[in-house]
């Protein structure tokens, strides 16, 4: 599992990039093991971390969203929707919104670019004032 820290104004956010995806094969079910760069990951470079939205900010809402895309053979989401919440439906909107413009590494059968699930866990952390 790959963990990367973005940071927001007045809060922290971790991204991480959850061990696995999957595609459809026929009428398999195929588990692909995700690092840096392998088929289903998000490419980091192509989005914008979510904003915090101001009022989960200013009542100091933490928590971690699930999010899973369904990902096109261009590496492009087609759906996306929440897995598990965070508790707070803006933050995981927000979270949800933000991932969904991202491209993806697309998913890959026997070298070649097909559909598949994949996911992410959003953390949502105001920072503490000193």
């Amino acid at each position: 599992m790959k963990i990367m820290n973005l940071t927001a104004v007045s809060a922290v956010a971790v991204l991480v990039l959850m061990g696995s995806a999957s595609v459809h094969a026929g009428d398999k079910l195929v588990p692909i093991k995700a690092s840096a760069g392998s088929p289903g990951m998000l490419r980091t470079e192509t989005c914008a971390r979510p904003a915090y939205p101001e009022q989960d900010l200013e009542q100091q809402h933490r928590g971690t969203v699930t999010v899973r895309f369904l990902l096109g053979v261009d590496g492009v989401v087609k759906r996306s929707l929440i897995h598990t919440s965070s508790g707070y439906p803006s933050l995981d909107e927000a979270a949800r919104l933000a991932m969904s413009k991202c491209r993806f590494n697309p998913p890959m059968v026997d070298g070649k670019p097909v559909e598949g699930w994949t996911a992410i866990q959003y953390v949502w952390e105001p920072l503490a004032e000193h």
